[in-house]
């Protein structure tokens, strides 16, 4: 949203830090309230209930490489913003009645049954991080790492990292040339190019 749709520079970094830390308090949430159940499933705290807070190649099960879950980060998260800008662009016909944060949740929810086998479909690095951070500090000692013992926590933050910009990118390039033109109406500005 910085590179290409205006958001200010400014206010990424705190915006980020503020969904991880909301991520992170969520997670502990969820930590407290299934303390029992957790402990009785799995009493060492290992990947086999690490994947309640954070995301593992195959979520958990699956022979997917470190690679096939960060090419698997980048094309959801692609989609992801490239779906976001489609439906929040005023040129292209957004949703009426302030309904475009709920056909949001829809998108995220379809991309997670679509793509999120290979990767527990994180699509955004506080998701990841925030609950990974949780888990490491409630007793995950190998939260940073994938069930084969790989460091595995900068997959669900670089992928995403590198397919936001890219959904964009992509957006601008293939639909936005397509839409018409926006006329000048009171308080509407058109998009900048």
């Amino acid at each position: 949203l910085a590179a290409f749709k205006g958001f200010p520079w400014s206010k990424v970094l705190p915006y980020a830090l503020a969904q991880t830390a909301g991520a992170f308090v969520a997670a502990l949430l969820v930590r407290w309230n299934y303390s029992e159940v957790l402990a009785k499933a799995d009493p060492g705290h290992t990947d086999k209930t690490e994947i309640v807070f954070s995301t593992l190649p195959g979520n958990g099960g699956l022979p997917i490489s470190q690679f096939g879950a960060f090419r698997d980060q980048i094309i959801g998260t692609a989609l992801l913003v490239l779906l976001i800008f489609a439906v929040t662009d005023l040129l292209n016909t957004p949703p009426g009645a302030n309904m475009a944060p709920f056909i949001i949740g829809l998108i995220v929810v379809a991309i997670g049954m679509a793509w999120g086998t290979n990767a527990g479909y994180a699509i955004n690095p506080a998701r990841d991080l925030g609950p990974r951070l949780a888990a490491f500090l409630t007793g995950y000692g190998g939260a940073w790492r994938d069930q084969y013992g790989d460091l595995y926590f900068w997959v669900p933050i670089a992928g995403p990292l590198i397919g936001g910009p890219l959904g964009a990118l992509l957006y601008r390039l293939l639909i936005s040339p397509h839409l018409p033109v926006a006329e000048q109406e009171p308080g509407r500005v058109p998009a900048p190019d």
